[in-house]
């Protein structure tokens, strides 16, 4: 019997995630963020409360599935939550492996995944989630089994992406689109778009039912809806490519090499791609946008690692040792980097959360509401045991400024609820400097600051946080 050599492949990779988790363990933190939106709707969904008809939800459903599952096993858990998201960077840092493992050594495959892992992108944009990163990993299994051959089971997955964060539809399309380039037959084109529509349509078909109109209306025409924002999305990708450098650099050499005309690059180009060209087509446009990009990226990195180290043997006349040792060395380096610029970033943290929230908690009844900010409202219901008024756990200022919500008929109702005692304060977000103020989110519009001048007093600031109380005599 012949004995099977250990794949130590593996071993790296698992040796890399588990120095990932370890990072971000204790960056799980208060943050001013969207995740807080996504949490609180979690909170909803585990009281069986139902996204679209119940509360107002952009994304498609799993998201607020997924963190309903966590708050019904244990209840509001930070850490819990957070780890979820880091935990799907694992799992799709293990695809990008296994995808590389088929064309290139696995000991290159292995580097690909750990530096997918170690990018700053990757390491940031899960430490904030959205719903992409719970997505990215089924995008890449979906990637996974279309080069297999497996097309209903990479249709299947695809479809729980976009079930999760309709983007993902964007990487379903693109597969449909090259499967008859790649020389496959009519059957694996049906199969493929029959496992993605089944899928989508399985997850959509009982929220179009219970939430009719509404489940079209705000994951669909809601964004088209939106105004345009005021962004350079230029700087915001060239941000991007100023963190992830070497991503960014592998992957190109990657396409100009002689691996260009190879099957897997110009498949893995092509999903790339994709994103790339959607990005400057959005009307709001976030950096985590790109997050689609990265495990895409990182799978030609491993062809551009392959090519780094032939020049360096072959054109330097390095020893193997020497090449190895080089690439080795560039591949920490830009993932030290990554780790310590991410460990530094406390752009978004939220220190003030917990004394906002006994503030709440300690000045308000237990059926009494708060009302505000989307970015820290969101957590501070859920630490002060608050609910939000109107049921707004996403009260973005898009909604209203693209008339999916009137802002109008929204005043009314506060109103109504203040004149029952029933909402207390309205929570805002602000920055002070010498010479400018900064409002955000609903801050952000004339109307609803109108209104809380003329209704509320201003009773509490904690650091951004300005705390206004509607029933103080």
């Amino acid at each position: 019997m012949e004995s099977r050599k250990f794949d130590k492949s593996w071993l790296i990779f698992i040796a890399a995630a588990i120095v990932f988790l370890a990072i971000k363990i204790p960056a799980a933190h208060y943050s001013i963020s969207d995740e807080n939106t996504y949490y609180k709707m979690g909170q909803l969904v585990a009281g069986g409360q139902v996204p679209y008809r119940d509360f107002f939800f952009a994304h498609t459903p799993l998201q607020a599935y997924v963190y309903g599952a966590v708050f019904k096993l244990a209840g509001f858990n930070l850490l819990l939550l957070k780890m979820i998201s880091a935990l799907s960077m694992v799992v799709a840092a293990a695809f990008v492996l296994a995808i590389a493992k088929d064309r290139l050594n696995a000991k290159i495959a292995a580097a690909a995944s750990a530096l997918f892992l170690f990018s700053y992108g990757t390491l940031l944009f899960s430490n904030f989630p959205t719903g992409a990163e719970l997505a990215v990993p089924f995008v890449v299994g979906a990637f996974y089994f279309f080069l297999r051959k497996k097309h209903f089971a990479a249709g299947v997955l695809a479809g729980i992406a976009t079930g999760i964060y309709q983007f993902s539809a964007l990487a379903a399309a693109v597969f449909i689109m090259t499967a008859p380039i790649k020389g496959r037959n009519r059957k694996a084109v049906t199969l493929l778009f029959t496992g993605f529509a089944a899928t989508l349509a399985a997850v959509a078909l009982p929220f179009v039912l219970i939430a009719k109109g509404e489940f079209i209306r705000q994951t669909l025409l809601y964004h088209f809806q939106k105004p345009a924002e005021d962004v350079s999305k230029g700087a915001i990708f060239l941000r991007v490519v100023k963190t992830n450098a070497l991503l960014f650099i592998l992957a190109a050499i990657a396409i100009i090499s002689r691996n260009r005309a190879k099957t897997l690059v110009i498949t893995t180009a092509a999903v790339a791609a994709a994103y790339l060209a959607a990005f400057p087509l959005m009307k709001t446009a976030f950096n985590y946008y790109l997050k689609y990009l990265l495990p895409f990226l990182a799978i030609l990195a491993g062809y551009g690692i392959e090519t780094a180290y032939i020049f360096l043997s072959e054109k330097v006349k390095f020893t193997k040792g020497m090449a190895v040792a080089v690439v080795i060395t560039v591949v920490l380096a830009s993932a030290t980097m990554a780790a310590r610029q991410f460990t530094a970033y406390n752009a978004q943290d939220f220190p003030q959360a917990e004394d906002t929230s006994t503030y709440v908690r300690e000045n308000s009844l237990p059926n009494q509401e708060i009302f505000g900010d989307d970015s820290t409202v969101p957590l501070i219901s859920l630490l002060s045991g608050r609910e939000i008024a109107l049921n707004s756990a996403d009260n973005n200022a898009m909604r209203y400024k693209s008339g999916e919500s009137s802002m109008q008929a929204t005043i009314e109702k506060l109103q109504e609820k203040m004149s029952k005692k029933e909402l207390r304060f309205i929570l805002l977000r602000r920055i002070k400097t010498e010479t400018r103020t900064f409002d955000f989110g609903i801050g952000t519009v004339n109307d609803f600051m109108s209104f809380v001048d003329e209704k509320c007093t201003l009773a509490k600031e904690y650091g951004q946080m300005h705390v206004y109380d509607c029933l103080k005599t």
